[in-house]
């Protein structure tokens, strides 16, 4: 782990993890947390998730939601979050196995993961995206 990005940064960056299971939700929002430099919001209503994100899409880097969810799929919400801002990375998560042609499809998902997802994962998964991007005043993580 490791990834800093700069407090002094003029711009806050979020991350949103969107599950309708609390207790999960609230478990991917703690392992992210460790992530320096970044601001992780938890949701288990999709909705909601949509609502802060359609205020604050300026700030958000990365948007990690379950697939399964009552009143909306991750795939509705995705779609939905990349009309809004396409530069935003989306990753679904699932516990079920996904058909490719959905992926192609909605043209709206950057990165899947499998459920079971190890915390390590999860957070190996977003520091990676956030070394990639040109982020000001930003010190990548080296992976060694």
């Amino acid at each position: 782990m490791g990834t800093t990005l700069d407090k002094n940064s003029q711009s806050p960056v979020y991350v949103a993890v969107i599950d309708d299971e609390i207790d999960l939700v609230h478990l991917f929002k703690d392992a992210l947390s460790q992530i320096d430099g970044i601001e992780v919001f938890a949701f288990s209503d999709p909705n909601l998730a949509l609502e802060h994100f359609q205020i604050n899409h300026k700030h958000y880097k990365v948007i990690i939601s379950d697939y399964r969810m009552p009143g909306m799929t991750g795939i509705e919400l995705l779609s939905k979050i990349k009309n809004i801002e396409p530069t935003v990375i989306r990753i679904l998560i699932s516990a079920f196995e996904i058909q490719d042609g959905l992926f192609q499809e909605c043209n709206c998902i950057d990165r899947f993961l499998q459920k079971p997802v190890s915390m390590i994962k999860m957070i190996d998964e977003v520091e990676s995206i956030f070394n990639t991007m040109q982020i000001p005043n930003r010190k990548p993580t080296s992976n060694t």
